[in-house]
């Protein structure tokens, strides 16, 4: 007879571990968008350096997203895409929700390009319909080729498509990530190997050719004092440009070479591992975002935003022993019907750049 799991133990520790690394960087980089700038220091060039690796942080948790997917797929495929399909419209819903309080009422960005989880739910749904359909092997690579040459297209004339390159939400190439995500996952090492030499691949094209990994388009937004709109609702105040960032299609695709080595790494980690905190957080990952960027709103608000890299620093570690306090509440209440079932689709967080110049949401 095969001895149940405990409730606290789940069938991949490791993508719970790499879901949490990513949490904790994502805390750093929000944090940072409220300090002023310091000197460069060594605590200040720790933060510029998780700043610099924001667009491996957003597509890491796409791609562990479609990893959840195919797992759910081949778990349980009875209810599968209906479930899927609420959480992405719950995910659609909560960036709605999340985006009227920094940035007001802006059409038509609020509908069509909301937040970093309205790309999300975007992407969970597109991989969801492509695992549910007759021959999901071929249809995931399929769908991710024809973001990457939409997107292409797109980097090419440098259009500002709401939704898909413009906006907090602008983040197309993404749903290219979580299909690779969920293909690579089902294909087991053939597709880690794939997904890494593609990587590396278009790594060595991007150096060469001083191609651009990210590319920038502009918003106009109307202009509030903080980081916060919330209080501004009301008031008619002119338009300026905010700038938000999206990963390129030969930046997505360069960025599967360190994913790949990390998904890698996080599947050689063994399944009888403990519960350890960093996994405890990666796999309440949603409400941990959602609680970082209310406390940070509260602090933003307040006046007790961080004023040098040392309080930064300070106030990662406050949110992160936060949000594990919150996860261990969240495990306790949901051990007893987990089981080792993992959900549908995994939400990341946000991952927004330099307070000033590149943002998402």
């Amino acid at each position: 007879m095969t001895r149940a799991k405990p409730p606290t133990q789940r069938s991949e520790p490791g993508l719970d571990l790499y879901r949490g690394l990513v949490v904790v960087m994502m805390f750093v980089v929000h944090t940072r968008r409220l300090q002023p700038g310091a000197q460069a220091t060594a605590l200040e060039q720790a933060l510029r350096f998780f700043m610099w690796t924001e667009p491996y942080v957003a597509a890491s948790f796409l791609f562990i997203a479609g990893v959840s997917l195919a797992l759910a797929h081949e778990r349980g495929r009875s209810g599968f895409l209906r479930k899927a399909l609420v959480r992405a419209v719950g995910l659609y819903a909560l960036a709605v929700v999340l985006f009227v309080p920094q940035y007001g009422v802006e059409l038509p960005d609020l509908v069509v390009s909301p937040g970093i989880l309205s790309a999300i739910a975007l992407s969970l749904a597109v991989t969801a319909l492509a695992l549910a359909s007759a021959s999901p092997d071929r249809v995931l690579p399929l769908a991710a080729l024809v973001v990457l040459g939409v997107t292409a297209w797109l980097d090419r004339r440098g259009a500002s498509v709401p939704g898909l390159t413009a906006g907090p939400g602008g983040a197309f190439p993404l749903v290219a990530v979580t299909a690779l995500g969920a293909w690579a996952w089902r294909a087991r090492g053939r597709g880690h190997a794939t997904i890494t030499l593609v990587g590396a691949v278009c790594s060595l094209a991007a150096l060469a050719l001083s191609a651009r990994w990210i590319t920038e388009h502009a918003s106009l937004y109307r202009v509030h004092s903080g980081q916060l709109a919330l209080l501004e609702l009301t008031r008619d105040a002119p338009r300026a440009p905010t700038l938000f960032w999206n990963h390129s299609a030969l930046g997505a695709l360069g960025l599967l070479l360190p994913i790949g080595v990390t998904l890698s790494l996080a599947r050689a980690v063994p399944k009888w591992v403990p519960l350890t905190p960093l996994a405890l957080l990666g796999r309440h990952a949603l409400a941990a975002y959602v609680v970082h960027l209310g406390l940070l709103g509260v602090a933003d608000l307040t006046g007790l935003a961080p004023q040098t890299p040392a309080q930064t620093w300070l106030t990662v570690a406050a949110l992160t022993l936060t949000c594990l306090g919150g996860a261990w509440l969240l495990e306790l209440r949901t051990s007893g019907r987990r089981r080792g079932t993992p959900p549908a689709g995994t939400a990341a967080g946000d991952t927004d750049a330099a307070r000033s110049l590149r943002r998402r949401t």
